[in-house]
């Protein structure tokens, strides 16, 4: 019974489990579907951005003392295999080359590994799980790193992300966003009457490190959703495999539960019959024991020698 119990219990654990995986993989899949949807439209609105900053003066090659910005973009959320871990190694790489870097992060489980990696991050952010939190974490994101990088607290800025490469599948990658990188061919903005060129080029700027973050935001989200679709589908696997073993389990615990009652039943009758068997042979063992009444004894003369006779009669005439 207390091993009919047990197993009853793990079943329901496994089912709560199962409808725990399966909530985290359907909004999973809603959460990647809507990345994958909203990136052509940031790539198209990125090229617009280069186009603009194509046609603007920006210095390419600035002497700074200031330590470079490594931005790691990883996940707060767990399900998701190997992806934080694989993207912290390629930021300590990063971080190697870069040299004492100062450290902005998105992702709680990827900010305690940087710390124990020899990366403790300046800046901390939470990691999006949809396009709603998202834009909330760039208005913040953004403009701290413009104004670390305009008042020359940083000299650069490095991103490492995840590139999307299939559901399942990702590539950590490292690319410089700041300072930006010299331009093949110009055409010379006119400037305009209404803003001086300084403003407007710190505006383009600005919008240019939001699209490029927004852009590598959304790909590490696809990312993300996808490894996570991945890893519910094999927990959601095992779950359903384990559900089978135990309810195998718990049939056979429960036919050897109603095979041992039968038996007990069965050996219960054989000793009630026994019980009764003796008592039968008790009671008839004192009948037994007692002997059987004499009888007279049996004479060969005839009943009429045994009447008394008339002395008269054995008289002489």
């Amino acid at each position: 019974m207390q091993r009919q119990q047990q197993l009853k219990h793990r079943l329901q654990t496994l089912a709560a489990l199962q409808d725990a995986v399966g909530a985290m993989r359907s909004l999973s899949a809603h959460h990647f579907r809507q990345a994958r949807q909203a990136l052509p439209a940031a790539r198209v609105y990125r090229d617009e951005i280069d186009e603009i900053m194509s046609q603007l003066d920006f210095p390419t090659n600035l002497a700074t003392e200031a330590p470079a910005g490594l931005l790691v973009i990883s996940s707060d959320l767990g399900l998701c295999g190997n992806y934080t871990s694989r993207l912290i190694q390629q930021a300590v790489v990063a971080g190697q080359q870069l040299a004492s870097p100062a450290v902005y992060s998105v992702g709680r489980r990827g900010r305690s590994i940087l710390t124990q990696s020899g990366l403790p991050p300046i800046r901390s952010y939470a990691a999006p799980a949809s396009l709603e939190g998202l834009g909330h974490l760039l208005l913040g994101l953004s403009q701290d790193v413009l104004e670390d990088f305009l008042s020359r607290q940083i000299g650069g800025l490095h991103l490492v992300s995840s590139t999307f490469q299939g559901v399942g599948h990702f590539t950590p990658m490292a690319t410089t966003v700041l300072p930006l990188a010299a331009q093949g061919e110009k055409h010379p903005h006119r400037g305009s009457p209404y803003v001086s060129d300084g403003h407007l080029a710190t505006v383009a700027l600005g919008e240019y490190l939001y699209i490029t973050l927004y852009e590598a935001l959304l790909d590490a989200m696809a990312a993300e959703h996808g490894m996570r679709l991945m890893a519910a589908e094999s927990a959601l696997e095992w779950l359903e495999h384990t559900v089978s073993s135990t309810a195998r389990h718990l049939a056979s615990a429960r036919s050897e539960a109603g095979t041992q009652e039968l038996l007990d039943i069965i050996t219960g009758g054989r000793r009630l019959h026994r019980k009764r068997q003796q008592a039968d042979l008790a009671q008839a063992s004192p009948a037994a024991g007692r002997k059987p009444a004499q009888k007279l004894p049996h004479s060969d003369r005839s009943d009429t020698n045994c009447l008394p006779q008339d002395p008269s009669m054995n008289a002489p005439p």
